[in-house]
């Protein structure tokens, strides 16, 4: 049985492969593939700028689309030679729509030296109990690029931009992460526009500079929410839940009950963790959970006020209303009234 990948061999496999080119050290055939497309585009996009001379492309680089030609036309393009050029480089995007995958078998017992094949699986892996992945993991280099969990974000996010020689305060990570969820691609474009926002000579995001990026009043924003909520402090909420009420289209129910449910389900972590480890403290247990525990302290303190069986029942209560929300059973009641109900039901 095939050895599932963790995030960690990603950037690893990753930074090798990028570090590889970059000393013009190329592989005959490259198989991108995963189900967190980020690392595949960024691979993919280096090869196309940098593998030849801008002079060389327009006769000797091809990109092409899987659900535009078959394995065999690629496989054809792949075994002419270069036209006035040392190698040619055929780039295959969306290559889990390509018919006739078996066909690259034979190709793969004799590959062209001159040429740099790139197949790119979007969004998802090849079939590892498949004659295709036998014959490729043999001659290309490969990725298998899987998704962040949401605890990995904020850790993702401080490494991102410590490459680009940037800090980040660890409230101001936290806050991105749990607005933005796991999609690096949305994350990097995000950070991106951070760069634009920077007052000139400073190295740091702050969390006004996240604010400022994303939008997030930090006095409503669902950061603030989570450490109330944590806190059981419904009086501190209330004001909260009515702006959220008076800005539905920023806030839309549906998108915080999804981040609520990402901050119960580090809690009902910690529990689990806790339980498998009763001698631990609350610092090793974060440890143990992975990231900065920075965040992890609010997550021990809400632990506190949530046993597991109660942030169970919260769980439960996220599902309930998701559903409500999506049906046509939930009556004549506003996004804003399901919104104070379930949370006066968690708070309760």
């Amino acid at each position: 049985m095939a050895v599932k990948t963790t995030t960690k061999d990603t950037f690893s496999a990753y930074k090798r492969i990028l570090s590889d080119l970059q000393s013009g050290d190329y592989k005959p055939c490259y198989l991108l593939m995963g189900e967190e497309s980020f690392y595949v585009d960024k691979l993919s996009s280096y090869i196309a700028e940098h593998t030849l001379p801008e002079d060389q492309k327009a006769f000797n680089q091809l990109i092409l689309y899987g659900n535009a030609v078959t394995a065999a036309q690629v496989i054809d393009n792949a075994r002419r030679y270069p036209m006035m050029a040392d190698r040619q480089v055929v780039i295959v995007r969306e290559a889990q729509q390509m018919k006739g995958l078996e066909l690259f078998i034979h190709y793969f017992k004799a590959v062209n030296p001159s040429t740099v094949l790139v197949l790119c699986f979007m969004g998802k892996s090849v079939d590892k109990r498949s004659a295709f992945w036998n014959a490729a993991q043999k001659v290309c280099e490969v990725l298998d690029s899987n998704p962040l969990r949401d605890y990995e974000v904020a850790n993702w996010i401080t490494g991102y931009l410590g490459e680009m020689k940037y800090k980040i305060e660890p409230q101001a990570a936290g806050m991105m992460a749990d607005f933005l969820g796991t999609d690096l691609q949305r994350i990097a474009m995000e950070l991106d526009k951070l760069f634009l926002l920077m007052p000139q000579g400073t190295d740091t995001v702050t969390t006004e500079t996240v604010e400022r990026s994303v939008g997030v009043n930090r006095d409503y924003s669902p950061f603030t929410l989570f450490r109330y909520l944590s806190e059981r402090n419904f009086a501190m909420i209330q004001p909260i839940i009515a702006y959220y009420s008076d800005n539905d289209k920023k806030y839309p129910l549906v998108m915080l009950i999804s981040l609520m449910y990402t901050h119960f389900s580090r809690i009902l972590r910690y529990h689990a963790v806790s339980m498998e480890n009763p001698s631990l403290s609350p610092e090793e247990i974060g440890k143990k959970m992975g990231g900065n525990f920075y965040f992890f302290k609010e997550i021990a303190a809400a632990a506190r006020n949530y046993s597991f069986k109660r942030t169970l029942y919260v769980i439960d209560l996220l599902g309930r209303y998701d559903n409500l929300y999506k049906s046509s059973n939930r009556g004549e009641a506003t996004d804003g009234e399901l919104l104070t109900e379930l949370v006066c039901r968690i708070v309760a």
